[in-house]
């Protein structure tokens, strides 16, 4: 997946290099914006322990988790031609809770934290429509906590990663007020996590397999004697707002 995006990023690049003689330049100055929408993060560990605690606990009301909310802000410049570099600070949520049928809680969840210094291409545009495509290398954080009954677990780690995708922007009213449409695919995998607190016992589970094959404070959390991992990556859906002043 990783080699066909950067084959993808190429493209982009290519692209935009190539029609650039038939886009209509913009001029140049800053711009602040604003994003929010839906990331299909798949969290397949966590989605592990839900049906885990459900097999242990004879049926929970915690579903798997599902597609992620997520919001994000971002400075731009634009050089006064077809580029344009932009700073993106982005959170993420994600999040599933219920409990079995003597009460007891199940949730599982975390909450990310993004930081994208990003190049953008405006390929085609004139006064009320830009086309665009993007990409960016950058890093991300995540804090999350797993509770499954009497038993609590808060874990945290982070990674580098990269993204890229295409988007629109309408500014039917005004040229410095416009609307936007993105898509993007993000690559950020968060494979070595750090338990900072535990309390209870995950390493039972008899006779159906235990939650957590390593779960003490300080260290790794392990599932199955390899390291639990959680994911930002995903296709990104976004609608947002841009000013340009």
């Amino acid at each position: 997946m990783g080699i066909q995006f950067i084959r993808s990023l190429i493209v982009m690049v290519v692209l935009a290099s190539t029609v650039g003689a038939w886009a209509r330049g913009g001029g140049g100055g800053w711009s602040l914006g604003a994003n929010l929408g839906i990331t299909a993060a798949d969290q397949a560990d966590l989605d592990k322990l839900v049906t885990r605690s459900n097999q242990r606990a004879g049926g929970i009301s915690t579903g798997q988790l599902g597609n992620a909310w997520e919001g994000n802000g971002y400075i731009s410049y634009r050089f006064g031609g077809m580029t344009a570099m932009q700073l993106r600070i982005g959170f993420l949520y994600q999040n599933e809770d219920g409990s079995d049928s003597g009460g007891n809680a199940y949730e599982y969840g975390l909450v990310g934290f993004t930081l994208f210094p990003m190049f953008r291409f405006y390929l085609l545009e004139d006064n009320m429509i830009k086309f665009y495509t993007q990409l960016g290398l950058g890093w991300g954080s995540v804090s999350g906590d797993i509770k499954e009954g009497n038993n609590s677990l808060e874990f945290s780690g982070n990674a580098l990663g990269y993204m890229g995708g295409i988007g629109a922007e309408f500014c039917f009213w005004s040229d410095s007020h416009c609307f936007t449409v993105e898509g993007n695919l993000r690559i950020l995998g968060i494979e070595r996590l750090t338990a900072d607190s535990v309390s209870g016992d995950f390493l039972g589970g008899s006779p159906n397999p235990a939650s957590l094959s390593q779960a003490q404070k300080g260290k790794e959390v392990e599932i199955d004697g390899r390291d639990l991992g959680v994911t930002l990556s995903g296709i990104e859906g976004f609608i947002g707002y841009h000013f340009y002043f």
